[in-house]
């Protein structure tokens, strides 16, 4: 008798610790935390198309890590807490971070909208860089002008014309368009991307009337706004507010083709989250958050998939009639050595 009330009795305990279990496992769970080191450029809008939809479909919250693309790229470097597990950078900073052993080597397979990217895109990623990172916007780069006060430009080496004289505008070489600007200048005058000697001849010829050097994202708006510049260089987010402002801006792709680089998504090597992270990078490349971001003037769209009005200041279609892809290899390579030069010829 007392072996079965023994019996009974322990079988009363384990009912009662499986439906206490069971109870946990029907209360509502806490988010997991994803740390995401992006620049916080657009974030508003950001948060609202993609952030809030993802933490309420996955269970997730989300925290900024926000900055420039030096600035982060240093804590990662130097592993600074919070360390974040998903990395927002340009691609030849990506490269720079996988050789430093910093990224998670992708399973793509794990990513389904990455089929949906444009393919002319994704084939000129270097496989050493496609392995570490995947492209989320493009950054491609145009020449902005005054249409009222000066004849039609087509192209890159219009800057050197006599009627712009005095009212240029060029970023200065730190900036994500710097390198752009310098190698574009070099393919022009017959140099490559590996020699950019004839981009700093001749941006050495110019550099006399240049207004400034900008650094920062609004700067070209604020210039052409103010009547002190009439030509400059611009990335692609630059064009929407510059084709709202009063006067009339145009912008153009030079005869000699659609310079660009890619900004891409990257887990970090160690993270603890690295699934839900593959979760954030798919949600981020679907077809309704890339044409939500597009029409928010946020970024340029990769997926294929989105269609925008052909006059929309993100349809990025113009850039495959001739792209030109910055290697990031050469770039992650050789942009200290560029950097030293420039500020001893160009910047003095």
């Amino acid at each position: 008798m007392k072996k079965k009330a023994i019996f009974f009795i322990a079988l009363v305990a384990v009912a009662a610790s499986l439906g206490y279990w069971f109870y946990l496992s029907t209360l509502p769970q806490p988010p997991k935390t994803l740390y995401l080191s992006h620049w916080g450029f657009g974030w508003d809008d950001i948060k609202k198309i993609v952030i809030d939809p993802f933490e309420k479909q996955y269970n997730a919250k989300i925290t900024l890590i926000a900055g420039t693309t030096s600035e982060r790229f240093a804590k990662l470097s130097t592993k600074a807490e919070p360390i974040p597990d998903l990395v927002f950078l340009p691609d030849y900073y990506t490269v720079q971070a996988a050789e430093k052993g910093l990224l998670m080597k992708l399973d793509l397979t794990k990513i389904s909208n990455y089929k949906k990217l444009y393919k002319a895109l994704v084939d000129q990623i270097p496989p050493s860089l496609s392995n570490y990172g995947v492209p989320f916007t493009i950054q491609d780069m145009g020449l902005a002008y005054r249409s009222d006060k000066h004849p039609k430009i087509t192209s890159w080496k219009d800057m050197w014309r006599d009627d712009f004289k005095g009212k240029i505008l060029l970023p200065t070489i730190t900036a994500t368009s710097g390198p752009m600007a310098l190698a574009m200048t070099s393919l022009a005058y017959g140099g490559t991307m590996s020699n950019v000697e004839p981009g700093f001849k001749n941006l050495e010829t110019l550099k006399g009337s240049v207004v400034t050097f900008y650094s920062r994202s609004s700067d070209p708006q604020t210039l052409f706004e103010r009547g002190e510049v009439e030509i400059g260089v611009v990335l692609r987010y630059n064009w929407a507010p510059l084709q709202k402002l009063a006067k009339p801006v145009e912008i153009i792709y030079p005869t000699e083709g659609s310079m660009y680089v890619l900004n891409m998504i990257s887990i970090l090597e160690g993270s603890k989250n690295a699934e839900l992270g593959y979760k954030l990078i798919d949600f981020w490349l679907s077809t309704d958050i890339q044409k939500g971001e597009a029409l928010a003037g946020v970024d340029a769209p990769v997926n294929s998939e989105v269609a925008l009005a052909t006059d929309h200041p993100f349809n990025i279609a113009p850039v495959f009639k001739k792209p030109i892809y910055l290697d990031p290899i050469i770039l992650a390579k050789d942009l200290s050595g560029w950097v030293d030069t420039w500020k001893k010829r160009i910047e003095t």
